[in-house]
């Protein structure tokens, strides 16, 4: 009996171990479960999301450039990007052959590729491309959504615009100037992989929607870069030179209307063209003025009060030692007055007057201008110029640096300067960013303007500047009837090898229209033309072609015929600089 209670007691504490040791476990179980399932939940499904989705990157659509007209200059297109399932490829040599044929690549490429299990065989593929892989209907062929840069017009505003790397990333001008606005977000979708790690794209969540660049307007005119564009070819023909840059500019607001260079590229292309073919040269490279630069002598001078435009000055002949160097003349001159020393260009006469005022106040002119200087456009590769401080200059320096030697430019900065003629005084900020769409209050472009010259010394400048593009001056080919211009010659033999050269030189022109309401300024550089070399001969009548053609599309009247009637002494000879 007692055996009997013993084995009770027995069985009923082995039931209640049993009891509470399943107890135990279920509740450790279900502890565990909570903290995978609730509290560690967010690591475990991300751990879960990593082993069974892949994500991958959605393209965002950059934005659009268009002009100041609303034409377009650059725009994205979709495009598909070739991949290649391997694992459900049928005819690997097959397809391998046919892929090489329709893509114009070597079977050995893509075989390497073929060692992935997911492998990109090409990005953007054209029309051609796509409905060629599309008939064949090879199995394993996935083809991606992507986009393309296109500028549909070619080689059209080139440097303006630049051009982008293969991931749709700016590299060049305004691609790259303002690639953070025109780029946009791209987005992420996360597609499922089964056992085997195929892809099962119905089976695909959007982690993050792509979000399409903003588009941008910019300054230039697409009729008045045409214009600047034929003219530089026609240029490009007629004087065979090494480079070639046009500016067009509004002298008031410091918009760029238009800006090209020869030789230029193909945006759609890039690779397929030399460095040097990219190049901004308006904003990139150097060249000494020239007389463009005596403007600035000029104003110095008449802003200090040193000299009366009717002072007359010996201009030695053409042929004056000075510091110890002998200072040429294009042509001979005896006694030139001030206004005729502009008009003729006269580095003797134009050194004369520099020596008036001196080094220092000189220099602290040409600072005015912001010589030596960035301009602060919103273009990439911009450089400063060359302007060395009076203590570094040489006892010869005042002899060269009042007309345009000594010193480094680019033609950005040359047409600034003229701009300052133009709208009574006033330095300009110039820039191609017209508005942003939708607005960005971070890129609005404000008209940064600075005084430097009084209004009475732009006017009496100015009606100098318009007899110079007269019978009289060195720019008689720049002339347009019933519109007065005002403008300077310059040009500018090349310093090569520590000395000048007699037989590379740069010609230039920069002027204005018309003189009493301007509205453009244009600057014409021409880089080593073959022949003729004078800026009077070589950049004035490019300027005339392009002024010309501007004001009949601008619909600019031309003035009375007593304003438009050029001045002319006929017993003076033609300068030719």
């Amino acid at each position: 009996m007692e055996k009997n209670v013993n084995r009770t007691d027995r069985f009923i504490r082995r039931q209640r171990f049993i009891e509470m040791s399943l107890l135990l476990c279920f509740c450790f179980l279900t502890g565990r479960l909570v903290y995978l399932q609730i509290l560690k939940y967010e690591k475990y499904a991300t751990l879960a999301d990593s082993r069974q989705y892949v994500e991958k990157i959605l393209p965002a659509q950059r934005g659009t450039i268009y002009d100041r007209n609303g034409n377009v200059l650059a725009m994205d297109v979709p495009v598909k990007t070739l991949y290649v399932d391997t694992r459900h490829v049928e005819n690997k040599e097959q397809t391998i052959k046919v892929l090489a044929t329709i893509l114009k690549m070597s079977v050995s490429e893509i075989e390497k590729k073929f060692n992935e299990k997911y492998p990109q065989i090409k990005r953007k593929l054209t029309v051609e491309e796509f409905t060629a892989i599309e008939k064949e209907k090879l199995k394993g062929i996935v083809l991606e959504d992507d986009y393309k840069r296109v500028y549909p017009n070619g080689t059209f505003a080139c440097h303006v615009l630049g051009s982008v790397n293969i991931d749709n990333k700016g590299i060049e001008g305004i691609e790259l100037q303002y690639d953070d606005i025109l780029a946009g977000d791209t987005g992420i979708v996360a597609i499922l992989r089964d056992g085997r790690g195929n892809y099962l794209s119905s089976f695909s969540k959007i982690v993050r929607r792509p979000i399409r660049g903003k588009d941008i307007y910019l300054t230039i005119d697409s009729r008045i870069q045409q214009i600047v564009e034929e003219e530089i070819a026609n240029c490009w023909e007629t004087s065979n030179p090494r480079k070639v840059s046009v500016i067009v500019v509004d002298p008031h607001t410091g918009e760029i209307l238009a800006m090209a260079n020869k030789p230029n590229f193909d945006p759609n292309t890039p690779g397929k063209f030399p460095a040097e073919c990219r190049k901004n040269y308006a904003v990139t490279d150097l060249f000494e003025p020239g007389s463009i630069f005596k403007i600035v002598t000029a104003a110095a001078v008449l802003e200090e009060k040193k000299v009366n435009i009717n002072d007359v000055f010996n201009c030695e002949g053409g042929k004056w030692f000075v510091r110890g160097h002998i200072l040429h003349d294009a042509h001979p001159y005896g006694t030139l007055d001030f206004q005729h020393i502009i008009i003729k260009s006269s580095n003797i006469g134009t050194v004369k007057l520099a020596l008036k005022i001196g080094e220092d106040t000189l220099y602290q002119y040409i600072k005015r201008f912001h010589f030596g200087e960035t301009t602060g456009i919103d273009l990439p590769g911009e450089i400063r110029g060359i302007l060395r401080p009076v203590e570094r200059w040489s006892d010869y320096s005042i002899t060269a640096i009042p007309i345009g030697q000594e010193v480094g430019v680019t033609c950005l900065q040359a047409i600034r300067a003229i701009s300052v003629f133009a709208n009574g005084g006033y330095l300009i900020r110039p820039h191609v960013l017209k508005k942003i769409d939708p607005p960005d209050l971070s890129n609005v472009q404000s008209l940064d303007r600075q005084q430097i010259i009084s209004s009475e010394t732009v006017s009496t400048l100015n009606s100098i500047l318009s007899r110079v593009v007269s019978e009289e001056g060195t720019a008689v080919k720049a002339r347009i009837p019933g519109y007065t211009i005002c403008g300077k010659t310059g040009t500018a033999q090349k310093f090569e090898n520590g000395a000048y050269s007699h037989t590379k030189f740069v010609a230039s022109f920069i002027g204005f229209l018309p003189m009493e309401n301007p509205k453009v300024a244009i600057l014409v550089n021409v880089d080593e033309p073959k022949g003729a070399y004078y800026g009077g001969a070589v950049a004035a009548p490019v300027f005339k072609e392009i002024a010309w053609r501007v004001v009949q599309y601008m619909g600019i009247p031309p003035q009375s015929a007593s304003i438009a009637m050029t001045r002319t002494n006929n017993n003076e000879s033609q300068a030719t600089d």
